[in-house]
């Protein structure tokens, strides 16, 4: 990579002072104006505006970082061994949630599978327990469990459109009897007024 050096300011001056001390003596010795070189004049004048610019242009300085990360140093191998640490245990608490959860599942499975049979003893939760052993087993219990749940829920539903049903019954007698009341009442009227 190259650098642009930075032209001492010196050199600048010095070729400033021999610019003018050339242009000095040429006018002593001339005595006319017009006699100076133009062509030299000008040749000068643009070489000591690129002298200028250069002078003018900051330096361009690089700058190379080197990170090194050393293995032996106590701090970096402290904290890798602290990091794997804390990775083990939390993919220990991890794994310890997922089978405590998966266990709730199944203890609410057999909940809900007791419910269904109405009642149990010693006997028959040991024969379930052995039974969430096998998956197989598992998937039976819950679709067995899922079906009554299913047919409970309809046969809930059921009772409450017939009690719903009974309730606006009652209530189409209580208005008939009410209407025959009132009709009564009107015919009695009507005959104690042509009487």
């Amino acid at each position: 990579m190259s650098t642009v050096s930075k032209i001492d300011v010196s050199i600048v001056y010095e070729m400033f002072e021999k610019i003018t001390g050339k242009l000095d003596k040429q006018a002593n010795n001339v005595i006319e104006p017009a006699q100076f070189d133009m062509i030299a004049m000008s040749t000068m004048a643009e070489q000591l505006t690129n002298v200028i610019d250069e002078v003018r242009k900051p330096a361009k300085v690089e700058h190379y970082h080197c990170h090194t990360i050393d293995i032996r140093s106590n701090w970096f191998f402290f904290s890798w061994v602290v990091l794997v640490i804390v990775i083990f245990c939390l993919f220990w608490v991890i794994a310890n949630q997922r089978q405590t959860i998966h266990q709730y599942h199944d203890n609410d499975l057999k909940y809900r599978y007791v419910k269904m049979q109405g009642q149990t003893d010693e006997e028959k939760i040991y024969q379930l327990e052995q039974q969430f052993k096998y998956s197989d087993s598992i998937r039976i219990i819950r679709k067995q469990v899922e079906k009554y749940e299913e047919l409970v829920k309809e046969q809930t539903e059921q009772q409450e459109r017939a009690k719903r049903n009974n309730k606006e019954l009652e209530n189409l007698q209580q208005k008939l009897k009410s209407i025959k009341k009132q009709r009564k009442i009107k015919n009695e009227n009507h005959i104690s007024l042509f009487s």
